[in-house]
């Protein structure tokens, strides 16, 4: 099961990455682009729950927007101080984060992960005394362990101490050279609590979120009440509106993805990329942000074929590195379920942006174009007028086409021969036989069923999933809408007692 879910939060992130230097001629003001911003939103029809843009210079922000409801259910409104989730823009705050630990002689990027685990067992053919911290958060260790990622994003928090022994029970190698993923960023995390006896919240808050005075950042959920935070939302389409994501709890932030931020803090963060060093007391140096925003490893991703289609080549401390037309743009994107955002700056414009929405609704197409939409406003692009134009007519389109696909393939995958015709109908007191808490034999891997109303329900950790009873003894199990259908089937012994479960890849017995 676990497998599943790793891939389905990769194809989630932002692969995106390049280092040119010719700026091209600034032909409007910062001002005058951000104008023609709003004006561009306002003409992007059925844009919601909620979405929100800030534009930075190094001394102002000349655009802070937020409209409509961070939560839809409650009409609750979006505003510059709403925390909203921005899942992997995550790592570029954990590589400044690094960066400032180097430099202080807390924790050194270019030690090896034998130097901190002497004893860890990596796959065959991957040594980890040849590759460093700096390695780890540039995506450059070739080795994939899905069940840390999985959990960790999902699930639950993995315990620093267990990382070395699940490293050594699930870890593969992989192809040689970066690949995008958010185990490297788990494993620092892992090593850094390890190391230093702190976590990498506790660390955030001391050394980037306190000093800059972001109060309305944070990787834990818990500092807000959920009705402050913004909700995240799936389109169901216009009978059923939309389907309201509970904010992640505590245990689902994590080092690569664990963050939530105001759109006032996001003009500070940007504003700090800017100007290349943190205000006086803060201790946030030049040479912290030189080392944080250098590329250190090459991506080979010239082909456009990312989120901001842009020819990208470089990735550095948490930033991909990008070419627009001619100027170096640092950026980052994060994707969740019903969350997509979006974050850039470019030194020789002099101007950041930070573009937030809490829906999928095919928003991670039009976060990426409301940050391109801006530099070609600001730099007077020959494409500007057509583009701002034909983006507001071609949202519609994308979001009904996403809704066509995401219906199809759910019918597609409830229609597979497996379930039968979903006649199975048995009652409460039937479905009590299920319960209980089911093992595979490592414990994060435990699985509670209970019925819970009259439906069953499976809690892996914080991973939910609703029980839909399809043939006896097997259900459908699926999370949020348009989900693919996950098999959890039953077996009994020869007196007719359940005594097995099996989910996914996966055989459980049951403990209590």
């Amino acid at each position: 099961m676990f497998r599943k879910l790793a891939l389905a939060a990769t194809a989630l992130t932002l692969v995106t990455t390049t280092l040119v230097t010719t700026a091209p001629v600034v032909a409007d003001t910062p001002e005058a682009a951000a104008a023609r911003l709003e004006d561009f939103l306002a003409r992007i029809p059925d844009l919601g729950p909620g979405y929100a843009v800030v534009v930075v210079t190094e001394d102002d922000v000349i655009l802070n927007h937020v409209q409509g409801d961070r939560r839809a259910s409650t009409g609750a409104p979006l505003t510059t101080d709403t925390p909203i989730y921005i899942a992997s823009q995550t790592k570029a705050f954990v590589g400044l984060l690094a960066a400032a630990l180097d430099e202080r002689g807390i924790l050194a990027l270019d030690s090896t992960i034998a130097d901190h685990w002497p004893n860890i067992q990596f796959p065959e053919g991957v040594d980890p005394a040849t590759y460093t911290l700096r390695d780890l958060i540039t995506h450059d260790v070739p080795i994939s362990v899905d069940i840390i990622t999985t959990l960790e994003a999902y699930v639950t928090e993995v315990n620093h101490a267990d990382y070395p022994a699940l490293i050594a029970e699930f870890g593969e190698a992989r192809e040689a050279g970066f690949q995008y993923d958010n185990l490297g960023y788990n494993i620092y995390g892992a090593i850094l609590h390890s190391t230093t006896g702190k976590s990498w919240q506790d660390w955030l808050d001391e050394v980037i979120f306190d000093p800059l005075g972001m109060a309305h950042t944070s990787a834990r959920t818990s500092d807000f009440s959920n009705d402050e935070l913004a909700w995240s939302h799936i389109w169901q389409g216009e009978a059923l509106g939309w389907h309201d994501v509970r904010p992640k709890t505590d245990a689902m932030m994590q080092s690569a993805g664990g963050l939530v931020i105001s759109t006032h803090d996001m003009a500070t963060w940007m504003q700090l990329q800017l100007r290349g060093e943190g205000p006086d007391g803060s201790g946030l140096t030049a040479s912290m942000l030189t080392t944080a925003q250098t590329p250190y490893a090459q991506t080979h991703s010239e082909d456009r074929r990312n989120a901001l289609e842009l020819p990208c080549t470089g990735y550095s401390l948490g930033w991909n590195v990008c070419d627009f037309e001619g100027s170096t743009l640092h950026g980052h994107g994060g994707g969740y379920t019903g969350n997509r955002t979006m974050m850039a700056f470019v030194p020789e414009l002099g101007v950041g942006i930070g573009v937030f929405s809490n829906s999928d609704n095919m928003t991670g197409w039009l976060t990426s174009r409301t940050v391109i939409m801006y530099l070609q406003y600001l730099t007077e692009h020959a494409d500007a007028e057509t583009w701002s134009t034909r983006r507001p007519e071609i949202y519609p389109q994308r979001v009904e086409r996403y809704l066509g696909y995401r219906q199809q393939r759910q019918d597609e995958s409830r229609n597979e021969e497996r379930w039968g015709d979903w006649s199975w109908s048995p009652s409460t007191a039937d479905l009590t036989e299920f319960e209980g808490r089911w093992r595979t034999g490592n414990p994060y891997l435990d699985v509670l069923v209970a019925v819970e109303g009259e439906a069953l329900v499976a809690r892996w950790g914080d991973y939910v999933v609703n029980l839909e009873p399809a043939q006896t003894d097997l259900f459908g199990g699926q999370r949020h809408p348009f989900d693919p259908w996950e098999d959890f089937g039953f077996d009994r012994d020869d007196n007719g007692a359940v005594i097995s479960m099996t989910w996914g890849e996966d055989t459980y017995t049951r403990v209590d």
